[in-house]
C-alpha cells in the first residue's frame, strides 16, 4: 500500500512513518524545507517538497496513493488567528483537494480532543458532544473547522475520518523539556491544585488509532483516542518531572484566578504589539487547567481499538531514555 504523510517530520509525523514502513507500507511526506526532507528520508520515507498550500505539490505526490494521514497543523497557545485558520483550515482544505484530485481513497486526519472545548469541564463525553469554536482560542476554533471541513468531505468513493487524542506524549515529546524549564524557572504553578481528572494519548495509540481508521471506519466518522485511563492531572505532571529529575513546586491559584490573569496578559500583548509569547494565555488553561474524561468506545467497538501502550510501558520508555541520556 502507498501512504501520503503531511507533518512527517513532527512528533506524531515520524512516529507514523516508523509505524507505516514497520507495516511495509511505501510511504511519500510533505516536507516544506530541506531539513524536514532529510529527517524523513532517513525515516525510511521518499520527501515531496511543498507545504500545506501547494495543492499542485501535494496531487503530484499523492498519485497512486490509498491513503492519506493529515497530521500537520498549527499547535500554539498564542498567536494571530488568520496564522492558524491558514495552516488548520486552509491547510487541510488543500490537502483534501489535492487528495480528491489524486483519486486518493481514504482520509485521515489527526484532530484533537480540544475541538470539544469550551469554557466548562468535560466529564465523560462521547462523540455526540458538539464541537466549539471558542473566541478565546484560535487554536481550538480552527482545529473544530478544520474537522469540520474533513468530516463534510466523505463521499462514496473518497472515506473520510478524524482521531482525537489528547495530551499527546512519548519518546521525542517537546511538552516535557517545557515543562522542565518552567518549574526550573520558578515559572510552574498548579490550577486549582491540579485535582481534576484528566486523558492522554501516547503518541504511538495515536498513530494505531488513526492507521485502524483509515483500514475499518465507514467514514464521516471521528474518534476519541485514549490510553484507556483516567489520570489525575497533579499525578501525571508530578510522574513525568519525576523522570526527569525535578520536583514540581506546590504553589496553586484558582482557575478563575489563573483565567483573569491569562486574559490580562493576552490585552497587554495585545495593546503593546510584544513579540513573543504571554507567560500564561487563556488557551493554555483551557487545555491544561481543568477536567477532560472522554469514553473512546466508539474506537473501540467500529475500529478494534485498544492501546498498544499502555501509560505504564510507556512512562518506563521515557525514564530509561532519562537515564540513558
Amino acid at each position: 500500500m502507498k501512504v501520503f504523510v503531511t507533518g512527517g517530520s513532527g512528533f506524531v509525523g515520524r512516529c507514523m512513518i516508523q509505524m507505516l514502513r514497520d507495516r511495509q507500507e511505501e510511504v511519500i511526506a510533505l516536507a516544506r524545507s530541506e531539513q524536514a526532507a532529510k529527517q524523513v528520508t532517513q525515516l525510511g520515507a521518499k520527501a515531496v517538497r511543498g507545504d500545506l498550500l501547494d495543492e499542485q505539490a501535494m496531487t503530484l505526490g499523492m498519485q497512486g496513493c490509498d491513503i492519506v494521514f493529515h497530521i500537520a497543523g498549527f499547535l500554539s497557545i498564542w498567536g494571530k488567528y488568520q496564522a492558524f485558520y491558514e495552516t488548520n483550515v486552509i491547510g487541510t482544505e488543500c490537502t483534501l483537494a489535492a487528495a480528491q484530485a489524486a483519486n486518493v481513497s481514504c482520509f485521515v486526519q489527526i484532530g484533537a480532543a480540544a475541538s470539544v472545548f469550551d469554557h466548562q469541564s468535560l466529564s465523560e463525553i462521547d462523540e455526540s458532544y458538539p464541537l466549539q469554536q471558542p473566541k478565546f482560542s484560535p487554536y481550538i476554533a480552527t482545529k473544530s473547522l478544520a474537522e469540520q471541513r474533513v468530516i463534510a468531505a466523505n463521499r462514496p468513493g473518497f472515506r473520510t475520518a478524524v482521531v482525537r487524542p489528547s495530551w499527546i506524549w512519548g519518546n521525542g515529546d517537546h511538552v516535557l523539556p517545557q515543562l522542565v524549564t518552567a518549574v526550573k524557572t520558578g515559572q510552574f504553578i498548579w490550577i486549582d491544585q491540579g485535582n481534576y481528572s484528566y486523558m492522554t494519548t501516547h503518541v504511538m495509540n495515536v498513530c494505531y488509532g488513526a492507521i485502524l481508521a483509515a483500514e475499518r471506519s465507514p467514514g464521516g466518522q471521528a474518534y476519541f483516542l485514549s490510553d484507556g485511563d483516567v489520570v489525575q492531572f497533579r499525578r501525571w505532571i508530578t510522574t513525568l518531572l519525576q523522570i526527569a529529575g525535578v520536583k514540581p513546586g506546590s504553589l496553586s491559584i484558582p482557575r478563575w484566578v489563573a483565567w483573569n490573569i491569562a486574559g490580562f496578559m493576552e490585552a497587554i500583548w495585545r495593546i503593546t504589539r510584544r513579540t513573543g509569547i504571554p507567560p500564561i494565555t487563556r488557551t493554555m488553561v483551557r487545555l491544561i487547567g481543568q477536567e477532560l474524561t472522554f469514553t473512546d468506545r466508539k474506537a473501540q467497538e467500529e475500529l478494534g481499538y485498544t492501546p498498544i501502550v499502555t501509560r505504564d510501558s510507556g512512562l518506563a520508555e521515557l525514564a530509561d531514555l532519562y537515564h540513558s541520556h
